[in-house]
């Protein structure tokens, strides 16, 4: 397989018209004819992560934020993110990066953390026009719980306790939205769909206020999002296995922020 067609197998799975204007995803490093036999799935690329793509013989990458952006201005070693790019381009490691888009895809990271809260139903909170399959965030139904109950299974699907939670602990939860990544931005949206709780990361002190009431369940970004990108992981590879590349998911956990 060559990077060409390994894009475009991504592409298949999360169109990259799916991606929030402002971002970039696709081919960052490589060439196109490059092959491709081995991929690693990071959520970052960092040192740590493209030292594991080296040791396990990886010639390509693919991670959710994408590694250059904002736009570089330079190719040097001058900074963290330019001398990244840099040694991956030196080392002939393809990278690829998939971020809205694989947000807001059917069956991706959104739709990955709705099954993994066990919603029924499931739809995208921001919609595309033309496709309401897809888009930002998912809002469904759960047999009738308390919000206590919802952040113990919060905990459970994701191996530890949200970082905070906000609302009535006997409250009556029976449609849940959620978000991967920063998600504050789409609370009028979970407000609007009815939902009873809404489970997102990097909610600060006054969205609990812009909630108007609508209980918040803050998780880690970089737990939530590793772990539904772990499991989308198999989804990539049964797409790629006919074309005989194997995926794998790596062992190195980029959250610069650690549990105190």
């Amino acid at each position: 397989m060559l990077v060409a067609q390994l894009v475009a197998a991504i592409e298949r799975l999360a169109p990259a018209s799916l991606a929030e204007e402002w971002d970039n995803v696709g081919l960052m490093v490589g060439r196109h004819n490059q092959s491709v036999r081995r991929l690693l799935v990071a959520l970052e690329l960092r040192d740590e992560v493209l030292g594991e793509a080296r040791e396990l013989g990886c010639d390509s990458v693919l991670t959710h934020p994408p590694p250059i952006f904002p736009p570089l201005t330079r190719l040097t070693d001058d900074a963290e993110g330019a001398r990244l790019v840099l040694d991956a381009a030196e080392a002939r490691v393809a990278v690829v990066a998939a971020h809205t888009n694989l947000d807001a895809a059917r069956g991706g990271l959104n739709a990955v953390l709705a099954e993994m809260l066990g919603l029924a139903d499931a739809r995208p909170l921001r919609p595309f026009d033309d496709d309401p399959d897809v888009g930002l965030g998912r809002v469904g139904r759960v047999a009738p719980i308390t919000l206590e109950r919802l952040v113990a299974r919060v905990s459970g699907a994701f191996s530890g306790p949200p970082l905070a939670y906000a609302g009535d602990p006997g409250a009556r939860v029976e449609a849940v939205a959620c978000c991967t990544g920063s998600g504050g931005s789409l609370i009028p949206e979970a407000r609007a769909a009815g939902a009873d709780a809404y489970v997102t990361s990097d909610l600060r002190y006054h969205d609990a206020d812009r909630a108007l009431g609508l209980p918040l369940i803050a998780l880690p970004h970089a737990r939530a999002e590793r772990e539904a990108l772990r499991r989308w992981t198999k989804t990539l590879g049964r797409a790629l296995a006919p074309e005989g590349v194997e995926v794998l998911f790596a062992r190195t956990d980029t959250d610069p922020w650690q549990e105190a």
